[in-house]
């Protein structure tokens, strides 16, 4: 609050001289408002609402039945290109191309079984006309829609050491560049029940 200075004592009068007048000075208690201020302030942190971002909703067009054929088409292409071959105990190799309901097939180590196989599935883009992802000039397609198998290699436990050297050789004959060895697991034994109850309810009708 504003109070009013009006000086201290001292004011008698000299002998001689004529009356002074006294001098006054103003002072404002500022502590109030300042209070006042803080109060203020802090309401409004508290009430205060923090924006979202304003997010604008792009609306594409739907795609058409052909957009949407080509590009289920080539989502069939990345998942067709691997084959994965399992060495199992009875000396032979079960291979299946996918994960979508795959046709388990089995063949033995000779020519016409693992090797016949694996050209067969080299020579899939060939045949569905995919061009190969490396030209004869060894430039590559980089957009992916274009034919390189994969080759995944999985041995089960009582698979021999030798089967698994047999398998890698037919890779370097068929001049098949991309392959690599896993882990045989659980999920691959469910791929291959199904696949075989598959068949055996189809022989069965």
């Amino acid at each position: 609050m504003a109070d009013v200075d009006t000086g201290g004592g001292g004011g008698g009068h000299k002998k001689g001289s004529g009356p002074k007048t006294k001098k006054k000075s103003t002072r404002i208690d500022m502590t109030a408002m300042v209070d006042v201020a803080f109060l203020l302030l802090t309401f409004f942190v508290l009430t205060a609402t923090m924006s979202d971002n304003a997010v604008m909703e792009l609306t594409m067009p739907p795609k058409t039945d052909d957009q949407q054929e080509e590009e289920d088409k080539y989502k069939k292409i990345l998942e067709d290109k691997i084959m994965t071959v399992v060495l199992d105990e009875n000396n032979t190799v079960k291979y299946f191309v996918g994960i979508t309901d795959p046709e388990v097939q089995t063949v033995s180590f000779d020519n016409d079984g693992v090797r016949k196989a694996l050209l067969s599935h080299i020579s899939t883009g060939k045949r569905n006309g995919i061009p190969l992802c490396k030209d004869v000039n060894n430039v590559g397609i980089e957009d992916g829609r274009c034919w390189d198998p994969i080759f995944v290699i999985k041995a089960k436990k009582e698979a021999k050491y030798r089967n698994l050297v047999d398998v890698l050789d037919e890779l370097a004959i068929t001049q098949a560049n991309k392959y690599a060895i896993d882990k045989y697991t659980d999920a691959d034994s469910v791929v291959i029940a199904a696949s075989e109850e598959r068949a055996a309810a189809e022989g069965g009708e």
